[in-house]
């Protein structure tokens, strides 16, 4: 929706102080509560450039998503997605100077620029966030529960997960699967190898089912971390070693071995899984899709006979070494 001033469009709830024609500065002398989303569609090569206003012009946040209607998950990507269009948002403060923003990126993006702006009230953001996450009842007495909640069921098997930086909240598809499926195996006395293991999610159930000790696997640091701080939480530190894959050691065996990574991930890791899952032991690949099933499939060979499990698009795949 363009205004008559500069091309710019506004919602039209868009506070009456900022949306009068040529006057995008905030002329109330009080402090203003709120933010303003300011955010563009761009195509390569400029999106870095966009990036770069933002940044420059006093953005709190910038960032970025791809205007694709489909994202392809099979593909390895660098740091810079290169997506071919994009759309970037800035996230400014209230008062920010609407004219030197919009027109600063019309100048360096072209004037066919149209800039989105949208004003955001102000918020407990933290405890918005922490409203989208309520206990996850996984199967039979098994449940997720972050920490802000107090267990539906004291006496049940509650995982104490809070969402973060690591991957595994157990909102995702895949990290139920995987959780569902652990709650079917009899666990005790075993060892559990958790490669990818994010926030340590999947380590944590099979220790709590009854896993004697469990060896989570990670590239992350920050993973790592978030993996030892949550197995503190629930009680099971010192059940669980923690380590990058180089220090793995080579003889290293599991009776359940977990990964919940990216598919074109578990191809290339495929000679190295198998080197650590013992003869008879449960091998358990997720993180992929139905399509490429088939790939993951073909990587692990004849020694492996599979069976699925579906959610949704996503798919996890169970077999037994040596059956």
């Amino acid at each position: 929706m363009p205004s008559s001033a500069g091309g710019y469009s506004l919602p039209r709830a868009y506070p009456p102080h900022l949306s009068g024609a040529g006057n995008y500065r905030c002329t109330d002398p009080q402090p203003v509560s709120g933010w303003l989303q300011i955010s563009v569609v761009v195509a390569q090569p400029a999106v870095k450039r966009a990036v770069e206003v933002m940044d420059g012009l006093g953005a709190i946040a910038v960032s970025r998503e791809s205007t694709a209607v489909k994202e392809f998950f099979d593909e390895a990507r660098s740091k810079d997605h290169e997506w071919d269009e994009e759309k970037i948002t800035g996230l400014f403060a209230a008062d920010t100077d609407l004219s030197v923003v919009c027109g600063h990126l019309k100048t360096v993006l072209g004037h066919q620029t149209t800039p989105c702006v949208q004003a955001l009230p102000d918020r407990d953001w933290e405890l918005a966030g922490q409203e989208q996450f309520k206990p996850i009842h996984i199967r039979d007495n098994l449940w997720v529960c972050p920490s802000w909640c107090q267990p539906e069921y004291p006496d049940a098997i509650n995982l104490m997960i809070d969402p973060g930086l690591a991957f595994g909240s157990g909102t995702h598809p895949t990290t139920c699967l995987c959780l569902e499926h652990l709650t079917r195996l009899n666990l005790n006395g075993s060892t559990v190898l958790d490669w990818g293991c994010g926030s340590g999610i999947q380590a944590l159930a099979a220790l709590r089912l009854g896993a004697s000790k469990a060896i989570g696997v990670d590239i992350d640091p920050i993973a790592l971390d978030t993996s030892r701080n949550n197995a503190e939480r629930n009680g099971v530190g010192s059940r669980l070693r923690l380590m990058f894959p180089e220090q793995v050691p080579s003889d290293l065996l599991c009776d359940v071995l977990i990964a919940n990574i990216f598919a074109h991930t578990l191809i290339d890791l495929a000679p190295t899984l198998e080197q650590h899952l013992s003869r008879r032991g449960t091998l358990m690949l997720s993180g992929l899709l139905k399509g490429q099933a088939e790939r993951v499939l073909s990587a692990f060979g004849s020694r492996y006979t599979f069976k699925a499990e579906q959610r949704d698009e996503w798919v996890l795949l169970i077999a037994v070494s040596g059956v």
